[in-house]
């Protein structure tokens, strides 16, 4: 039986909307992002599951809330987001005169943060939780689950295991968008490997 998954990033954040990089900060929801998550619920952008895993950073618990609220869920902590060190809650505008700034964009803003967490120990750790998310899943015979996670961790996920193959910023979504999944519990055995991945249709193609 192949399980269905729902990677879904969670609603927008004042930082969020201030273009900042958000990991460790515990920022909650704001107004307008819970606005714009409520839209996507009644347009019915969210399908039923069964289960839901979550982040614990209060953005990913407080859009569980909204959208999952009375379904039972599991707090998975390696799927929380990125430490971006000297970048945390920082955006462009603050940072770009500074050297460590501008040696990371010279190296294609995709090393390491200073003094923040190892990109590959990041994605590592997020690998893990998926994984052990998965073993849940098996062991529980969930038909369908939902994971309520940041962007920078549902990248990670794809990266590692989609069967067709892309680059880390390909699989960026935007706030309360994501994946569908499906599970072939024979192949994730064999190759641990997700056998089908597609956008979850966003809002503009539903009538509200």
């Amino acid at each position: 039986m192949n399980h269905i998954i729902y990677l879904i990033r969670h609603a927008q954040t004042e930082a969020n909307a201030l273009g900042k990089y958000i990991g460790v900060t515990d920022e909650p929801l704001s107004s307008e992002g819970i606005k714009e998550l409520e839209t996507y619920i009644k347009g019915g952008c969210y399908p039923s599951v069964d289960y839901v895993f979550v982040s614990p950073k209060q953005r990913c618990l407080q859009t569980r809330e909204k959208i999952y609220g009375r379904l039972p869920y599991e707090i998975i902590p390696e799927l929380a987001e990125c430490n971006f060190g000297l970048f945390e809650n920082k955006n462009y505008n603050q940072l770009k005169n500074t050297i460590e700034y501008q040696e990371w964009l010279h190296a294609g803003a995709q090393g390491d943060f200073p003094q923040g967490e190892k990109i590959e120990d990041f994605k590592t750790r997020c690998e893990m939780g998926f994984a052990k998310a998965v073993n849940i899943i098996m062991n529980k015979k969930i038909k369908s689950s939902a994971f309520i996670i940041h962007g920078g961790t549902i990248m990670a996920i794809l990266t590692k295991y989609a069967l067709a193959k892309a680059f880390f910023h390909d699989w960026k979504v935007k706030n309360c968008e994501g994946y569908r999944l499906v599970l072939d519990p024979l192949l994730w055995q064999r190759e641990k490997k997700i056998l089908e991945v597609s956008k979850i249709q966003d809002i503009e193609s539903r009538s509200l």
